[in-house]
């Protein structure tokens, strides 16, 4: 909604909107400007939606007590992860900015700037970790099926060499863009090869030949919140949400909601697809938190399935380093118009030193379990703050009662945040007591399920 007409005319002299809203110049701009079209922006949402939350859904079923629990908690989550995405992009429009940091320091304040911008930073630069040791798990597992256990003595098979010169050769020059829809093709393949994923997963279930028992409904209600936090962890893009709006080629809200309600369709069917059937694969307490380590056979259709998942983590990293990157810009005061070598100056630090911790380090798991809250906090506390300051700050007697309704839906949003963050970090400070070999449910798998292989 555009704060500056129909009815609200009348707050034309509202120094916010005069100081915020774009001009008629930079509106002939926009218009004329390239940028990723709708099945562009659609393939990043679903890209950066679709991760490695997808091969924890089967357990997530299991530990949430039942499918149709699953499923019904599920859908009423989605709707609000939906609404806050366009939430995130009308306040954008509102404080005609193109990164998250720079919207909520817009509705805010300066100073919430530094505080949002960290978090961002924070989170990407953990995700990245999370890809790398991924990608090093797959070529692992690949690598010990079809040349034997002792693989890792061959010094071109082992796994820091691997991670090295993969993600050197397919991550880093996706690195180095300035704007975010030069990733859309990248996006694409990404959407292929985790679809594939979802297609193994059914297939087995369609052909296993043993019988396996599953659960409809939980025990008690306890029992089905256990799917929340990787429900927070699966559907987290909001980080990326109004760097993929600026991108469109045509900026336009309407044609940004109905990108993000397919995209979040698509999502839900592949989240639901997967968790049905690999649950109903290995039935009740039997389902690994890594569903593709449940199937044992050497077959070319798993081994195809294994490294889809390293290229789908080739393909999201360059997009979450790029929401990081712009996260350090704005601590330093600096854009994303930077010059074009603190660009790569940063670009290349920030991939050198996650590469070296990733391989350095391979299970960092306490500290993105820890981490894991501020995914609640991205989904829901800050849409919910920007929406509720938005509204107040365009009608703040609440005269309409739309904005009423507005106001109760932020406080709904944000209590649910707060509500989310706060389950998600006791069940992360329970898994630090735990044994290793105990997964999480916060993120959805432990970084390094198991003893590295070259051991």
């Amino acid at each position: 909604m555009n704060c500056l007409t129909g009815e609200n005319d009348r707050l034309i002299n509202n120094d916010v909107f005069l100081s915020t809203a774009p001009s008629p110049s930079e509106i002939r701009i926009r218009e004329a400007r390239s940028g990723s079209s709708v099945l562009g922006t659609i393939f990043l949402i679903v890209n950066t939606t679709l991760g490695a939350g997808l091969l924890n859904f089967p357990q997530a079923f299991d530990k949430a007590g039942g499918i149709a629990a699953s499923i019904l908690i599920q859908l009423v989550f989605l709707v609000f992860i939906t609404a806050a995405l366009i939430v995130l992009a009308n306040c954008s429009d509102i404080t005609n900015t193109s990164t998250l940091q720079n919207t909520f320091s817009g509705l805010c304040g300066p100073r919430s700037l530094i505080l949002c911008s960290i978090c961002v930073a924070v989170y990407s630069f953990g995700c990245c970790l999370t890809f790398l040791i991924i990608i090093g798990d797959q070529f692992d597992r690949v690598f010990a099926t079809y040349y034997g256990m002792d693989y890792c003595h061959t010094w071109y098979l082992s796994r820091q060499f691997i991670t090295i010169a993969t993600s050197c050769a397919f991550i880093l020059p996706l690195c180095f863009f300035k704007r975010l829809d030069a990733l859309s093709y990248a996006s694409s393949i990404g959407c292929i090869t985790i679809l594939y994923v979802a297609w193994l997963i059914g297939y087995k279930s369609l052909t296993k030949t043993i019988t396996t028992t599953v659960r409809i409904w939980p025990e008690n209600a306890y029992e089905a919140l256990h799917i929340v936090p990787i429900i927070c962890f699966a559907y987290q893009s909001h980080m990326t949400a109004i760097p993929t709006y600026a991108c469109m080629k045509e900026r336009n809200l309407g044609k940004f909601t109905i990108c993000t309600i397919i995209g979040m369709i698509v999502c839900f069917t592949t989240y639901t697809t997967v968790g049905i059937f690999g649950y109903e694969t290995f039935g009740i307490g039997k389902v690994p938190s890594d569903i593709l380590q449940g199937y044992s056979d050497k077959s070319t259709i798993v081994t195809i399935a294994i490294l889809s998942v390293a290229i789908k983590n080739f393909t999201t990293y360059p997009i979450v380093l790029y929401c990081g990157r712009d996260a350090i810009l704005a601590v330093f005061g600096m854009d994303v118009d930077a010059s074009f070598k603190t660009r790569i100056f940063v670009t290349s630090l920030w991939f050198i030193v996650s590469l070296v911790i990733a391989i350095l380090v391979p299970d960092i798991s306490p500290v993105i379990n820890l981490l894991g809250a501020l995914s609640a906090t991205f989904i829901f506390i800050m849409p919910g703050i920007c929406l509720l300051q938005s509204t107040l700050i365009k009608d703040p007697e609440l005269y309409l009662n739309k904005d009423r309704l507005l106001i109760v839906l932020a406080v709904v949003i944000t209590a649910l945040g707060a509500f989310v963050c706060g389950l998600i970090s006791i069940e992360a400070l329970q898994d630090l007591k735990k044994p290793l070999a105990v997964p999480p449910r916060v993120t959805g798998y432990r970084i390094g399920l198991r003893e590295n292989l070259c051991v």
